[in-house]
């Protein structure tokens, strides 16, 4: 009887933890700024994995100091082109700075959109030559996209954005980044990465 008794309880105490372990596991939280780091100076197997969607990306400062967040909304064009709404804003940042906005798309090479930007890591296939990051606008004309913060070392900026023609359906990962300096910034705000359907 004892014998049933332990057998019994121990099939119980079996479905429960084999019930405990199949609950569905929750998405992962995005990289720590020490593993960001490590990705953005590291090999490309520690490249920062994708977010899912375009809105509420989180900017991180990977140096300096500061947060804030990127939306981007893909509209459709008449003409074929890519265009999208695009607005950055931070806070606790540099206090009175100007921030370049930058993008590292990747459109038009092998692993476009499998949710590692290996753009912004300097990784294949966009390695050297090519810049990692692109200031907006270009390849448009017009002056450089900045974001000027206040002596709270809050700021935002709207960038209305179009590109040459993309079909629509196309994905494509991209990263955003701030900078204080094109070439050595003190100031570094980075999201992770994420993917764009062109529309």
């Amino acid at each position: 009887m004892i014998r049933f008794i332990r057998l019994g309880i121990a099939l119980g105490t079996a479905s429960v933890l084999l019930a405990c372990s199949s609950q569905p596991s929750t998405p992962t939280q995005p990289s720590s700024l020490a593993s960001q780091q490590t990705a953005l100076e590291g090999s490309p197997s520690a490249a920062i994995q994708s977010a899912s969607a375009t809105h509420a990306q989180e900017l991180t400062a990977v140096i300096g100091s500061g947060s804030g967040i990127v939306n981007v909304t893909p509209t459709g064009a008449v003409d074929g082109s890519f265009s999208a709404q695009i607005n950055v804003a931070v806070h606790g940042a540099l206090p009175n700075t100007t921030f370049y906005v930058q993008r590292a798309p990747e459109i038009g090479r092998p692993n476009s959109a499998d949710g590692i930007c290996q753009r912004a890591a300097g990784d294949f296939p966009w390695g050297p030559p090519a810049p990692n990051f692109v200031t907006f606008p270009l390849p448009a004309a017009g002056p450089l996209v900045t974001l000027q913060t206040s002596a709270g070392g809050s700021g935002s900026v709207h960038i209305d954005f179009g590109a040459l023609t993309i079909l629509d359906g196309t994905a494509f990962d991209v990263m955003f980044r701030l900078v204080d300096d094109l070439t050595s910034p003190t100031n570094d705000l980075r999201t992770g990465c994420f993917t764009v359907t062109v529309k």
